[in-house]
């Protein structure tokens, strides 16, 4: 039987139905209202462009976010804090006196009070950056104001007492603090200076030492550019590693309290993982790590570091594992001190080229220092050849206990008699007397403190001698040797404090 479907009913109670749902109630959402706040006072009703200013009051709320302060219309982009009793804000760097008016979430109060802007405190510049303790330093600039007893001046963390004040000037002591960054503060209001003050230090500065050769021998990018004051030159390794520093000689020791350095422009990155390092041994072998840089410097400008130590270094540098040690400038702040060698330690290295120690050849040798050694030539032209070595930096003090052990390192001639040559006899009381066990690494040794000089032993005694020298004689005509080169003259503790030298 065929179905008639009554379209026209159909669409009747699908409108109603659809009319009696839509008149149903929706969801019901209670409306919030923020209770009215309530300002009770204001801290300040003056001050500089970057003050902290704090309402006091209540309703506050205890999310920055919902609260707006204006300074004379001026938004001010910190709210620094809020408890819901207490607003701390930064007066905006572009507010104008007049009223400040305060909005908490939707409900705003128009004028809450008023506050005068009083133009900020501007350094203009300083009498000098190094100073000793209790010297009298000027501070110039302007807006400084009138009220001395909100006014600071910091060096670090170091406070400077302050001894005369006005508007545009400030004189105050130096204190007996470490070197640091020169900040004033006015109130509430900080001035960084981006100065660096240097209290009892100077800029130290000796030979300068580092890496032998430039990338592709460049002359601009050798160790003199990371010294020149010029900060769009700088130093570049023919290796990946690298170093730079001073050499500030014998009997000297420099106490480093700060290091200012700035990378290669468009390659920080290449001074991360450098260290700065002190050292006493011409090898560098005994070097410390003073501070190692972990984070990328900026470019452009000098980033000072504070060195804290107590101890004393001959060699002060800046060495790079990689990089190429890429760097446009470094600088050493501190003091230099008489360090001498302890009694009996003897350290006589070749490295600084025209400089032989006082090591002078005999029977007219003829000598150059060059290539790390003091290099001696024969003069004889017919019979046996020698040449002696001898120390005319005299006295020579030795100490026997402390420092028995003699070394010298250089290539001897095959065929030779060598004798250790004292006012108080040879030591060993003969020629050939020296200890061969590093002979495969051109080092001969005697030990004082078992052989005799001349006949008589001398176990632990500090001596002084007015004859010290190396006899080398006796080499024969016909060996085509024409001299020797000596690379380092020592003493040492023990043999085998010798042993671990040879082996670095």
């Amino acid at each position: 039987m065929k179905k008639i479907f009554n379209i026209p009913l159909i669409l009747l109670s699908i409108i109603t139905y659809l009319f009696i749902s839509g008149c149903e109630k929706g969801p019901q959402y209670e409306k919030y209202t923020y209770p009215a706040q309530t300002v009770t006072s204001i801290n300040l009703g003056s001050g500089f462009p970057g003050s902290y200013v704090t309402i006091t009051g209540k309703n506050f709320d205890t999310l920055p976010q919902a609260i707006k302060v204006w300074f004379g219309g001026v938004l001010a982009d910190s709210v620094i804090s809020s408890n819901g009793t207490q607003i701390v804000v930064k007066v905006p760097s572009k507010a104008v006196s007049g009223k400040v008016s305060l909005k908490v979430w939707t409900t705003l109060e128009d004028s809450i009070g008023s506050f005068t802007v009083i133009p900020a405190p501007t350094y203009s510049s300083i009498s000098t950056i190094r100073a000793q303790v209790g010297d009298t330093v000027t501070i110039t600039g302007i807006n400084f104001g009138t009220d001395i007893s909100k006014v600071k001046i910091l060096i670090g963390s170091a406070e400077a007492p302050i001894t005369s004040f006005s508007d545009t000037k400030i004189q105050f002591k130096v204190p007996d603090a470490a070197s640091g960054t020169l900040v004033l503060i006015f109130g509430t209001f900080q001035v960084t200076t981006g100065t660096t003050f240097f209290i009892g230090d100077e800029k130290i500065i000796g030979r300068l030492i580092g890496f032998p050769s430039s990338w592709k021998n460049n002359p601009a990018t050798t160790i003199e550019a990371a010294v020149d004051g010029n900060l769009n030159t700088y130093a570049d390794a023919s290796a990946s590693s690298g170093f730079v520093g001073y050499d500030f000689g014998s009997g000297k020791g420099a106490h480093l309290t700060l290091v200012r350095f700035v990378p290669r422009a468009g390659y920080p990155s290449r001074m991360v993982g450098g260290e700065i390092r002190g050292a006493n041994d011409p090898t560098l072998d005994d070097a410390v790590t003073l501070y190692k840089i972990t984070n990328q410097p900026d470019t452009g400008h000098y980033t000072s570091v504070e060195i804290q130590t107590t101890e004393t270094y001959r060699y002060l540098y800046y060495y790079a594992p990689s990089g190429s040690c890429n760097i446009a400038e470094i600088e050493f702040y501190g003091q230099i001190e008489n360090k001498p060698l302890p009694v009996g330690k003897l350290i006589y290295e070749f490295e600084i080229d025209g400089d032989n120690e006082g090591w002078t050849p005999q029977q007219s040798g003829n000598w150059t220092v060059s290539n790390n050694a003091i290099n001696v030539a024969f003069t004889q032209t017919s019979g046996k050849k020698r040449a002696d070595l001898a120390e005319k930096n005299l006295p020579v003090t030795i100490q026997t206990g402390e420092y028995p052990i003699m070394a010298i390192k250089f290539n001897k001639p095959a065929t030779c008699n060598i004798t250790f040559d004292t006012n108080l006899g040879s030591v060993g009381n003969g020629s050939n007397k020296y200890k061969t066990d590093y002979e495969s690494k051109d080092v001969y040794y005697w030990d004082m403190s078992t052989q005799p000089f001349g006949t008589t032993l001398h176990t632990n005694e500090q001596l002084s001698l007015s004859t010290f020298q190396f006899k080398i004689a006796d080499v024969p005509e016909i060996d085509p040797t024409t001299g020797y080169s000596v690379q380092w003259i020592r003493t040492f503790a023990s043999v085998q404090d010798l042993q671990n030298f040879i082996n670095q």
